[in-house]
């Protein structure tokens, strides 16, 4: 019976990696970070291989960023130094059986001309989409306020690290900012 021990072997690894995954989303939404923005959208049709979604993140998050900075309080000294939202990314498969990416970010609070619920649905349903040639400009994009609560947040991260198995882990490593351990 080897099959059926490496098989429950299998499944122990992969509930063990599941909840290291979430244990670490939870981490950073509760002390590596400030979470604000719950923002969920999805990619042109095809769009299934993982390496060209990460691409069309850091592109994203690029362009994302140029927005951020025109935004800035320009009254502060040095006029740009101020820090940029930090952000988590899952790059999710779709469960319908296409093989189709969409992806979740959560992002900390915006510049406070971009911070509010109407400007973040222009910004994700607007702006981005024609500046972002990969963002598909028909499917439903979704952005939330986050709260603070501590079970909000545990469930949050469960939900965000639902999609981890061995063979693929949701959470983006390249482009998500984990924050620094102090030693």
């Amino acid at each position: 019976m080897p099959c059926l021990l490496e098989s429950i072997d299998q499944i122990k690894q992969a509930r063990a990696l599941m909840g290291s995954i979430k244990q670490l989303i939870q981490q950073e939404l509760e002390d590596g970070m400030d979470p604000w923005w719950f923002i969920s959208f999805h990619y042109n049709d095809g769009k299934t291989n993982e390496d060209q979604v990460i691409q069309d993140m850091a592109d994203l998050k690029n362009k994302l960023k140029r927005v951020i900075y025109k935004a800035r309080d320009r009254s502060v000294k040095g006029e740009g130094l101020f820090p940029y939202p930090k952000m988590l990314v899952m790059n999710e498969v779709s469960h319908l059986g296409t093989g189709q990416f969409h992806s979740h970010l959560i992002t900390e609070a915006f510049p406070e001309s971009l911070n509010s619920q109407r400007m973040m649905e222009l910004l994700f349903k607007r702006i981005l989409p024609s500046k972002v040639k990969a963002l598909s400009r028909w499917k439903s994009i979704d952005v939330q306020r986050i709260h603070q609560d501590p079970e909000v947040l545990k469930k949050l991260a469960s939900y965000l690290g639902k999609q981890v198995d061995l063979d693929y882990v949701a959470l983006d490593g390249l482009n998500s900012d984990f924050s620094k351990e102090e030693r």
